[in-house]
């Protein structure tokens, strides 16, 4: 299977997609973008592994605004604990290389060092930038990668959250779903589609969920785009579509509401698919 996934090496994306069916030999392609990964399934690609939400930062909004234009189905969820590692060729550096969502998640060590950021367009081009340094130079880089021989590990640990996680989706153009096995657990994902103006959308569709006793695991607003007020909601819920209490909840929600299903898949418990 050709899967594609976010760019260049070393990414958290590239972690992720490896975890993925790991006894099977897939070949992972190295996009340079989430839209290019989304675009490529079901064409150049079979399927993409992106992440969908990180437990610090929340929802990526643009891979959810993709699927409401193009809803793909998620055949698997994966978690990856996110942590960062400061890098420097000195004791006492100068300037920091960091990408904008990696010094997002590591504020508190940042303001500590005090020094000017320089932020970068990748993890792995800070790491590089730093190689390539003369300067008293630092980078925060993952803490997956390992440190060079010609770099010193400054701190190890420099996340504001020693337990974010960010969750990855495997995403496919086939209607086909995991088979369901009743001693696992599962979860679904679907997309609430505002077209029509229905007063009450998100209360009316909870209800629902309340009615048949489904827990909603999290629940996003997109804008439509349309107008102010006029939201399409990404909700993820415990429960396989094959059960009866689900398939109930969707059979009454379909009735009231133009429903994007994205798919139920095993839940996943972290660092593993």
């Amino acid at each position: 299977m050709k899967l594609a996934t976010l760019g260049p090496a070393g990414t958290f994306s590239e972690v992720a997609a490896g975890l993925f069916q790991p006894e099977q030999d897939h070949d992972i392609q190295l996009l340079d973008n989430l839209v290019s990964c989304l675009a490529s399934v079901g064409r150049e690609c079979d399927a993409a592994v992106v992440p969908i939400e990180n437990l610090t930062e929340g929802f990526v909004s643009p891979v959810v605004d993709y699927l409401v234009q193009r809803p793909l189905r998620i055949q698997a969820e994966i978690r990856i604990p996110v942590g960062f590692q400061c890098l420097s060729n000195s004791a006492n550096p100068t300037q920091i290389w960091a990408q904008f969502v990696a010094a997002g998640q590591c504020n508190q060590y940042l303001h500590k060092l005090g020094l000017p950021i320089i932020h970068t367009a990748s993890n792995a081009a800070s790491l590089q930038a730093l190689l390539a340094a003369e300067a008293a130079s630092a980078a925060i880089v993952p803490q997956h990668i390992s440190c060079p021989e010609t770099l010193q590990i400054l701190n190890n640990n420099i996340a504001d959250n020693p337990r974010n996680e960010t969750r990855f989706v495997v995403l496919s153009a086939t209607s086909e779903e995991p088979e369901f096995n009743k001693d696992q657990r599962w979860k679904s994902s679907l997309l609430l589609i505002d077209d029509n103006d229905h007063p009450g959308l998100l209360v009316d569709s909870l209800q629902v969920f309340a009615k048949q006793q489904i827990n909603l695991t999290s629940i996003v607003s997109r804008p439509a785009g349309s107008q102010f007020g006029d939201y399409h909601f990404f909700i993820d819920f415990d429960g396989h579509r094959s059960e009866q209490g689900v398939a109930s909840a969707l059979e009454e929600l379909a009735a009231m509401n133009n429903i994007h299903w994205l798919g139920s898949y095993p839940a996943a418990e972290i660092g593993k698919q």
